[in-house]
């Protein structure tokens, strides 16, 4: 019996062991979101799923693997946006454009939801390749719509490339899912494939069958209710009143790693609060005495998929000195939705201006409870006075940018197509006489002319005395 228990508890280790820590292919939750086609990972992308590309599918590589590859997507209404977060200690783009015998990934993409043989109407495969003049995007089917991207790389070998895809056939608002598969091509530099890395696709079918591709599925933007925002300018507007934007940490307990109170002030929604220790507190000074009106708070980014963590017994207080509280706004978990990276506004009635705020919070339910923003608002003249420092991305910053390419850009780049051979024409001969910029020859022809002159005021005088 003990050895049958032990045999048991070594077949259920195998198995666990097994497993990879990612999950492989059978589900990704698309959130929504814009991130700039820069190759930086912009702070939005924490609201994204990170998937590992885990199914080998192919390659020659004998050895231990040395390459790595992350996808992560988001969308609007407008486009799917795709991060790849590549590791390779040699990466290599020595081959023709497309192929894989380059470090490249290919995004395979379903809009008529074919499920089935490829290349049909409405599928894709679009090549991506970090390296300018290499990104033949349109391998297979039809192209996309229109398209960004641009990538970068560190010096320990990781490459991040940003692809901005916007679909020909399908309405995102309205999908709800979107069918897909990724390929990471590991490319050795001798000229063979080491590694070929898929998501969704075990068996490495995904260039002719796109039954073995995967939805992905696409979740709304805003609070489930309606009564969440997806942006803070949003939901300032709401209750038509003006966000303050600077703040002062003051102080506040204890919270995770990297996850503490001054969080809460940073105008960043990708950071949060989040602690077990209670009550929980973040005291932050504001720049003047402030009339308080209105109240915006922001979940987190996880809430989603572990519940029961927004504030349950909280309070937004403001004092004049720091060390007298009076109490603005109080709630429990009933002003938040489980939902991820969303914001909640209420207007209250005018205070007495206050030069501290404070969030408190006694419990939650389950125990571990996290905030990613507190945002008070103020109809007072001077906060709408005060300027906050807004980067504004345009075209002409984008095209400025080395590793970025477009649509309209790869047009403006595209070589100039060969002049149409024609007969001669029977012009003139001077109209086709080409003058050379160089005065080169024009110095020497003078050169010799001054001495043959020289030369003749010296013989001729000579020759008359004969």
């Amino acid at each position: 019996m003990k050895r049958l228990g032990a045999a048991l508890i070594a077949v259920l280790l195998l198995f666990f062991t097994a497993v990879p820590a990612f999950s492989i292919g059978e589900k990704m939750n698309v959130y929504y979101g814009t991130p700039w086609i820069d190759g930086e990972i912009d702070p939005i992308w924490k609201k994204a799923d990170r998937q590992k590309l885990s199914w080998c599918t192919g390659g020659e590589g004998t050895r231990q693997p040395n390459s790595l590859a992350y996808v992560s997507v988001l969308w609007d209404d407008e486009a799917l946006y795709f991060l790849f977060e590549l590791i390779d200690n040699d990466f290599t783009f020595d081959a023709e454009p497309g192929s894989e015998l380059n470090d490249c990934v290919y995004l395979y993409i379903d809009e008529a939801e074919i499920f089935g043989p490829t290349w049909t109407p409405g599928q894709m495969r679009v090549a991506l390749t970090p390296a300018l003049g290499k990104s033949d995007y349109a391998m297979n089917g039809d192209g996309p719509k229109d398209y960004e991207m641009a990538f970068s790389f560190d010096v320990d070998g990781h490459a991040i490339i940003e692809f901005k895809y916007v679909p020909s056939m399908i309405k995102l608002r309205s999908a709800g899912q979107v069918l897909v598969d990724f390929q990471y091509n590991d490319a050795n530099p001798d000229g063979f494939l080491d590694y070929r890395w898929n998501w969704s696709d075990e068996l490495g079918e995904c260039d002719t069958d796109s039954a073995s591709w995967t939805y992905v599925t696409l979740k709304a933007g805003g609070g489930q209710s309606g009564e969440g925002f997806e942006t803070l300018e949003a939901a300032a507007a709401s209750i038509n009143r003006t966000p303050v934007m600077t703040y002062m940490f003051r102080d506040g307990t204890e919270g995770n790693h990297h996850e503490g109170p001054d969080n809460l002030w940073d105008n960043n929604v990708g950071t949060k609060f989040c602690t077990s220790v209670f009550p929980m507190k973040s005291v932050a000074r504001l720049k003047s005495a402030t009339v308080i009106d209105g109240i915006i708070m922001a979940t987190a980014n996880d809430n989603s998929a572990y519940h029961g963590r927004n504030p349950n017994e909280w309070k937004i207080q403001g004092s004049t000195n720091g060390s007298d509280w009076v109490d603005i706004l109080t709630g429990d978990e009933s002003f938040f939705e489980d939902v991820d990276f969303t914001y909640y506004a209420v207007a209250v009635d005018d205070t007495e201006p206050y030069r501290f705020v404070r969030f408190r919070n006694a419990s939650c339910v389950s125990g571990c409870c996290q905030i990613s923003e507190v945002v008070v608002c103020s109809t007072d003249p001077e906060i709408k006075k005060i300027v906050t420092e807004t980067v504004v991305h345009d075209e002409g910053e984008k095209d400025a940018l080395v590793n970025y390419e477009s649509m309209s850009r790869a047009a403006q780049n595209a070589p100039d197509p060969e002049p149409e051979k024609t007969t001669p024409s029977a012009a003139p001969a001077q109209q086709n006489t080409v003058r050379s910029s160089n005065p080169l020859p024009g110095i020497i022809a003078a050169v010799i002319f001054l001495l043959l002159a020289l030369a003749a005021a010296w013989v001729l005088p000579k020759k008359l005395q004969e």
